[in-house]
């Protein structure tokens, strides 16, 4: 019984060391991959300040979807990305 929990333990908590490790060895981050970044965090302003928060209703949700990519894809060819 002892053993069957220490394993269960294990086995819980190994994706959380896992994951915490790559993170600490992460590479420095890139200037496109900030430009991307960037892109994302306006996107994601543009949809929310177009919908307000979060709807149930699948057409605001549909209209927001909408808004955020046009602004995504607006700021990478603004940012000369592919």
């Amino acid at each position: 019984m002892l053993n069957m929990r220490g394993l269960l333990a294990v086995a819980l908590l190994l994706p959380f060391f896992a994951t915490s490790l790559s993170a600490q060895q992460a590479k420095p981050m890139t200037k496109e991959r900030a430009a991307r970044a960037e892109c994302f965090r306006q996107a994601q302003q543009a949809a929310q300040s177009a919908t307000g928060m979060a709807s149930a209703n699948p057409a605001a949700a549909a209209e927001g979807n909408a808004v955020g990519s046009d602004a995504y894809y607006a700021c990478i060819r603004k940012a000369g990305l592919r």
